[in-house]
C-alpha cells in the first residue's frame, strides 16, 4: 500500500476530491482549519502541503489517503451530456462528471481479473446535429431492439441489464439534484452512464437511461457540448435524446395498437403495461398524429389539475431498475478468493462511501470478511 506523505502528494487528485464533495475551496478551508490561500496554492501546485496539513485535508474531504498519491491519468473520451442539463449547476454537473471518472477506474481496476461484456450497438450515427432527422432517430432505435434480441411489440422493464449485459458501463451517483438525472459519455471506446440518486421513480429512470443511451448512438460525433448554444442544447440535442427514449420505449404500431382509448384513465392503466410515463405516452400519442393540439393541452391540463406532473399514479408501487454489473463483477473476485476485499477496496482508492453506492454493496460488510475469518482450534491434550 502507498502512503500519501507531503512529497508525493498530487495536487491534482486534491481539486478532484475538493470538486466531488461538492466544496468550494473557502468551505473546504475551513473545514480543514487552513487559510483559503494554502488550499490555493495546494492546488495550484505552487507550495507542497506540509505532513500535517495533509492530515487535515485527507480528514476534511473524507478520502482514502492513497487516493491523493495516484498519479494523475487523463482518459480521452467523448463529449460529456447532461440529462436536464440546462437546469442544473455547473458545481452539480462537476461533482457528477468527476464520478463518472471514478467509474471508469472502478472498471479498470476490476477488469484486470474479470473480462467485462463486450460492447455490442448499432453503429453510432456519424452525422452533424442539425442533419439528424426523425426517421434516423427511429431506424437506431429499432436496430437497437433488433441487436439486443427485443421484439418490437413487448414493452422494456429491463432495460439497465441489457444495456450491461451488451458492454454499456451502468452506475449510480453518491449524490442526489432533482435537477439532473444522468450523465453519458465515451471513454476509450466503452459508454458510461451515471445515474443520479435522486429517488427518481421506475418510469422516470426508464427514460432517463433510454435518453443517454440516446445520446450514446446518436451524438459521438460531439466533441464538446460547450459548443453549442443553450437554445441548441435544449431544442436540438435533447430533443433528438428524448425522441429516441420514445421510439425506443414505444415502438410506434405496438404502442398505437394498445392505445384503444385516449380518456386519462386509460393511460394510467397503460402505464404499467409499458413501463412509461403517463405524460410521455401523451407526447407519444400526439407525435403519431393519434389526438390533435386540442387534445394533448386538454390531457396536459388534466395531469397538471390531478398535480401528476412531479408524481403520477403507480409511481410508488413498481419497482425501480438498478444496475448490477459491477457488484456482480466485484463479488465474483470475492467470491472467488482471487483477491481479499480489503486488498481490492484499498486498489480502488476511493471512499468508502462512493463505492457503496457506485458498486451497489456495503463495503463494510465486505471490508469485515478478513477480519471475522475464525480459525478452527482443538485443544492438543
Amino acid at each position: 500500500m502507498i502512503e500519501v506523505t507531503h512529497a508525493n502528494f498530487n495536487p491534482k487528485k486534491m481539486k478532484t476530491a475538493r470538486m466531488a464533495r461538492g466544496m468550494t475551496m473557502k468551505e473546504l478551508s475551513e473545514k480543514a482549519s487552513l487559510s483559503r490561500q494554502m488550499i490555493s496554492n495546494y492546488e495550484s501546485g505552487k507550495t507542497t502541503p506540509s505532513a500535517s496539513s495533509v492530515i487535515k485535508i485527507i480528514n476534511a474531504l473524507n478520502f482514502p489517503s492513497e487516493f491523493f498519491s495516484v498519479e494523475d491519468i487523463t482518459t480521452p473520451g467523448g463529449a460529456t451530456f447532461f440529462r436536464s442539463q440546462s437546469a442544473a449547476t455547473k458545481r452539480k454537473r462537476d461533482m457528477q462528471e468527476i464520478r463518472l471518472e471514478f467509474v471508469k477506474s472502478i472498471y479498470d481496476t476490476l477488469s484486470n481479473y474479470v473480462n467485462f461484456p463486450k460492447v455490442e450497438i448499432p453503429e453510432t450515427l456519424d452525422k452533424d446535429i442539425e442533419d439528424i432527422t426523425d426517421e434516423d432517430i427511429k431506424a437506431m432505435a429499432s436496430e437497437l431492439r433488433e441487436l439486443w434480441g427485443i421484439a418490437s411489440t413487448r414493452p422494456i422493464f429491463n432495460l439497465i441489464e441489457l444495456a450491461e449485459v451488451n458492454g454499456i458501463i451502468i452506475s449510480e451517483a453518491n449524490m442526489s439534484d432533482d435537477k439532473l438525472d444522468a450523465v453519458s459519455k465515451w471513454i476509450e471506446g466503452r459508454p458510461y452512464i451515471m445515474l443520479t440518486s435522486n429517488n427518481e421513480t421506475a418510469v422516470r429512470r426508464n427514460f432517463n437511461v433510454a435518453h443517454e443511451i440516446g445520446h450514446i448512438l446518436l451524438h459521438e460525433s460531439v466533441e464538446d457540448i460547450d459548443n453549442y448554444s443553450s437554445n441548441t442544447l435544449k431544442n436540438v440535442i435533447e430533443k433528438q435524446a428524448n425522441l429516441f427514449a420514445s421510439h425506443l420505449l414505444l415502438p410506434d404500431k405496438a404502442f398505437s395498437d394498445s392505445l384503444i382509448s385516449t380518456n386519462l384513465d386509460f393511460y394510467v392503466e397503460l402505464k404499467k403495461y409499458w413501463n412509461v410515463s403517463i405524460q410521455a405516452m401523451i407526447f407519444k400519442t400526439g407525435y403519431l398524429g393519434l389526438i390533435n393540439e386540442d387534445q394533448k393541452l386538454y390531457l396536459n391540463k388534466k395531469i397538471s389539475w390531478n398535480k401528476w406532473r412531479k408524481k403520477e399514479p403507480y409511481d410508488d408501487i413498481m419497482p425501480i431498475e438498478k444496475p448490477k454489473l459491477l457488484s456482480q463483477v466485484y463479488k465474483m473476485i470475492v467470491d472467488n478468493n482471487v483477491v481479499y476485499p480489503t486488498d481490492l477496496i484499498n486498489q480502488l482508492k476511493l471512499p468508502s462511501d462512493e463505492l457503496s453506492v457506485m458498486l451497489g454493496i456495503q463495503i463494510e460488510e465486505f471490508n469485515s470478511y478478513k477480519e471475522n475469518l475464525v480459525p478452527n482450534l482443538r485443544l492438543i491434550k
